[in-house]
């Protein structure tokens, strides 16, 4: 803390990224919209500034400013940058104001929102040849980039998945006692799961998940995803190959080593959201009186069903 309690002035605005902004506004009708939806009653129009702290990024409301770290004045981390600074709009917009009685509003917001989060995450535009899967694997880029034993250099090490006391159930989020997945790499058809996963591992670094406040540089510990290609008769006719029916149906799990050279980075950065807002629940008086009845009459000896909430 300063010692006089006051917070330091807003660094002033970076040539580079603030231009990288004002590129994505000439080129996106949506995120020119968000930008002057966050703009709307301010003095200053948005522009983007380094800070070393808070960690990684934020929104600086009295400046009317998204803050990256330090780490992003060069050009070789311009992708992430250009992907924290969509997620920076999004959760801005997300803070504003929105009637989410109007469905009209309420869609016209969400519509926004997941188009920001989908620029930031497009799902790959390059399709497989028929004879070949195209697996994805979530991770983070600690454990690709870092160290003589990560991912770009050795690759996926089987004897490296699962553990002892059961296997993460990476798709869901939770955990079960399954000791078959113990030496078994768990990967994926869907990028969609990959991202899913990956985006767990952003969250973590941002400090968003519950019970884990502790914060790190995305671009040191956020969520990437990979993928690899393996001709379908590999997988087909080997006992080295199975499909994962415990989890998601495009899940399978396999004792082989996917070397470095196989794997591509596909996503370098997933990005937590899309950051949308649901209506409230009707009250009472809009509930028809027939649907209420039918409701309220519930039968004898029936019980409610119980979903699981431990996903996060």
């Amino acid at each position: 803390m300063h010692p006089t309690g006051a917070f330091p002035a807003p660094p002033p605005a970076h040539p580079g990224l603030t231009a990288r902004l004002t590129q994505m506004a000439a080129a996106d009708r949506t995120v020119a919209d968000a930008v002057a939806a966050i703009n709307a009653g301010e003095p200053t129009p948005l522009c983007v500034g380094l800070l070393d702290t808070p960690v990684g990024s934020d929104y600086l409301p009295a400046a009317n400013m998204i803050v990256l770290s330090a780490t992003y004045a060069g050009p070789t981390l311009g992708v992430i940058a250009g992907k924290l600074i969509l997620y920076r709009l999004a959760a801005r917009l997300e803070q504003l104001p929105v009637n989410v009685a109007d469905p009209v509003a309420l869609q016209a917001f969400n519509t926004r929102q997941e188009h920001l989060w989908r620029l930031a995450n497009p799902a790959p535009a390059s399709v497989p040849p028929p004879d070949v899967y195209r697996f994805y694997q979530g991770t983070n880029r600690e454990n690709f980039f870092s160290g003589p034993g990560c991912i770009s250099v050795v690759g996926l090490d089987p004897g490296k998945a699962g553990g002892g006391i059961g296997c993460k159930r990476w798709e869901k989020h939770i955990v079960a006692a399954e000791y078959k997945d113990q030496g078994w790499h768990t990967v994926t058809l869907s990028f969609e799961v990959a991202l899913s996963y990956a985006r767990q591992h952003t969250e973590w670094a941002m400090g968003l998940k519950e019970h884990e406040p502790a914060r790190q540089d995305v671009a040191e510990c956020g969520g990437l995803v990979l993928s690899f290609d393996v001709p379908r008769v590999d997988v087909d006719r080997s006992e080295r190959w199975r499909q994962d029916n415990s989890g998601d149906h495009h899940n399978f799990q396999t004792l082989d080593a996917i070397l470095p050279g196989q794997l591509q980075v596909v996503e370098e950065l997933a990005v937590p959201g899309p950051l949308t807002k649901v209506a409230p629940p009707p009250m009472v008086a809009q509930i028809p009186a027939v649907q209420r009845q039918a409701t309220a009459a519930q039968q004898p000896g029936a019980k409610r069903r119980v979903y699981p909430t431990n996903f996060t």
